[in-house]
């Protein structure tokens, strides 16, 4: 029984550090993206700015399917 429950609490901490994780990733996807973007577009790296958003958002759509 012991062994059980140590075995539960270790898997509900993989859980909570994935779950973490992945909140993470989204939220500095959604906050930093859009203004490395402007940055870029204000510096005149437009060329440079729209395969970076392309990217990202293959990465963004498709990263999260793979590793499932």
């Amino acid at each position: 029984m012991t062994i059980g429950i140590i075995v539960l609490s270790i898997k509900l901490i993989i859980i909570a550090f994935k779950a973490a994780w992945g909140i993470t990733k989204a939220v500095l996807f959604v906050a930093f993206l859009p203004l490395i973007l402007i940055g870029m577009l204000v510096a005149g790296l437009a060329a440079l700015a729209a395969p970076v958003l392309i990217i990202g958002l293959i990465g963004a759509f498709l990263i999260p399917r793979v590793c499932d």
